[in-house]
């Protein structure tokens, strides 16, 4: 898998808005200085963002700020019709440059950003039917539809929840998005490589030893190094990483249980089933049965 920083140019426009079609979501977790809104028209399987690792499903729309890593994962069956996306990506400082007054509230929007904010309920929908006028306007006509986007998210505010539990990219408690980029430190691009080999070899037994090798640090250096970069400890991340692959497989699939944890890569059902229902506060077992109720199995 290749791991990247991801160069965002569009020299001619303030906005750079991309809609993709592809049979599978594939590549690296990566960073860029932007800004990006993701909505995932179809496709389900792993969301990877700072610190946060969970399913997605079709309509899945996130924010996130810029300099925190990111992945959207292709896991289990796609749709026959492949996936399709649509990506929004901006500079964090793009509001104060409009030099608009009413646009002062996207600077704490994209604070809270730097957490990754995925968006639900109405917000989301009417989000949604944003980027599709985006999508169809004219570039001059694509900043007043930027400006009424910008505005529903900050009215928004209760359908936006924050999926990491720090803010990512190293960035500090007083970051603001014109103090320019952060996160491309050594430690930031090291912490990177790591994230890309766990994502790779969620299955395989992961070993500190190896972690640090990918990281080019010493084992006893190697935990300080992880919980400073990422915000948790290694074992904390690989287990949450891998309760979100077994949750998505629970949801679409019918493999039993016992069969599903070993292939997230945990050794015994009972070591699965206690670190799931510390991240889902259900058991496996009733985990699939709300979510085959909720959508009608």
């Amino acid at each position: 898998m290749k791991i990247f920083r991801e160069a965002v140019r569009h020299p001619d426009e303030s906005l750079r808005l991309l809609h993709l079609e592809q049979p599978t979501f594939e590549g690296g977790l990566h960073r860029h200085t932007h800004a990006e809104l993701t909505w995932i028209e179809r496709g389900q399987g792993l969301r990877w963002v700072g610190d946060s690792v969970e399913p997605f499903f079709d309509d899945d729309l996130v924010l996130v700020g810029g300099e925190v890593a990111h992945l959207w994962a292709s896991r289990g069956p796609q749709p026959a019709a492949g996936c399709a996306t649509t990506v929004l990506q901006f500079k964090p400082d793009w509001a104060a440059r409009t030099g608009l007054p009413e646009l002062a509230g996207v600077s704490p929007l994209l604070l809270r950003a730097t957490m990754g904010l995925e968006i639900r309920g109405d917000t989301r929908l009417e989000v949604q039917r944003l980027l599709l006028r985006l999508r169809q306007a004219t570039p001059a006509r694509r900043v007043a539809a930027m400006v009424d986007l910008l505005a529903t998210l900050m009215e928004g505010a209760s359908d936006l929840r924050e999926l990491a539990t720090r803010i990512s990219g190293g960035a500090p408690a007083a970051y603001s998005p014109s103090d320019g980029p952060v996160g491309g430190t050594a430690g930031g691009q090291r912490v990177d490589r790591v994230l890309n080999w766990i994502e790779e070899h969620l299955a395989e037994d992961l070993r500190v030893e190896d972690a640090a090798a990918v990281a080019h640090v010493s084992a006893a250096a190697f935990g300080r190094f992880f919980r400073r970069e990422v915000g948790k400890s290694f074992t904390e991340y690989v287990n949450d990483a891998r309760c979100g692959w077994a949750a998505l497989q629970l949801i679409e699939g019918r493999e039993p249980i016992a069969h599903i944890a070993q292939s997230c890569g945990f050794p015994t059902l009972s070591h699965f089933g206690e670190q799931f229902r510390r991240r889902y506060r259900l058991a496996p077992r009733a985990f699939r049965a709300d979510a085959r109720s909720a959508r009608g199995d």
